[in-house]
This record gives structure tokens, C-alpha cells and sequence, in this order.
């Protein structure tokens, strides 16, 4: 458990060590069932810097595609890797892509665990005619 301005997380300290401090603090907030819905939804969908560099250097340099992307990744395409000198550039901004990434990534899974919270709560309402 780690505990944060007076807030409990208790997800283990090696899963809470890759959040962003936001992240921390608004799971600090939320009651242990919703912080382990938070875990187990982005570990589904977070994305590996492993996986990032397989598919720049083996695909046919999808990383943009595979962050989600595609915009960019059509674009990198036509120019061809921005005739080799965008391809090469990723090769050393692909770790501050992915973390930006799965920041916004944790972003959004905290804001459907938190509405999703409160629609669970939410008392029913009766309209008489």
C-alpha cells in the first residue's frame, strides 16, 4: 500500500511507480475496488515500449499506428519515414511517445472508472405520470 497526502492506494508500489502523480492522488480518492478496476483496465491497454520498437524497426514502421496515431502514421508513410531522417528521429523520441501516450491513457481509464463509479451509485429515478 502507498499512502499519498493523507489518501490510500493499494496498488503495489512497482505498478504505481509508472503513474503519473495526478493519477496518484485522484486513485488515492477512490474507494480499493475502483482502484483495482483502474490496474486491470489499463494494464489491458497500456502500451510497451518493447512492442513500439518491434513495430518501427520490423513492421513496416507502424509505432504511429500502434500508439493510435493514424493520422501521423499515414503521413510517415507518404514521406517515407520523412525520407529516413523521421524514422531515425523516433528512434530516440519512441520512449517519450509511449510515455506520453499512457499518460493520457491513464487519463482516460481514470475517468471511466470514476463515472462509472458514479452511475453505479446513482438512485433511480421515478417519473409519475
Amino acid at each position: 500500500m502507498v499512502t499519498i497526502r493523507n489518501h490510500n492506494v493499494i496498488l503495489d508500489a512497482e505498478f504505481t511507480f509508472k503513474l503519473h502523480p495526478k493519477t496518484l492522488y485522484e486513485l488515492g480518492k477512490m474507494c480499493p475496488e475502483n482502484q483495482l478496476k483502474f490496474q486491470e483496465i489499463y494494464l489491458k491497454r497500456n502500451r510497451s515500449l518493447f512492442w513500439a520498437y518491434l513495430c518501427l524497426l520490423f513492421l513496416p514502421s507502424t509505432h504511429y499506428a500502434f500508439m493510435g496515431r493514424w493520422q501521423l502514421q499515414f503521413l510517415f508513410w507518404l514521406t517515407f519515414g520523412g525520407a529516413l531522417v523521421w524514422w531515425i528521429v523516433d528512434l530516440y523520441r519512441l520512449p517519450l511517445l509511449i510515455k506520453h501516450v499512457n499518460s493520457q491513457l491513464q487519463q482516460k481509464v481514470l475517468m471511466e472508472t470514476k463515472s462509472v463509479n458514479v452511475f453505479k451509485n446513482a438512485k433511480p429515478i421515478h417519473i409519475s405520470k
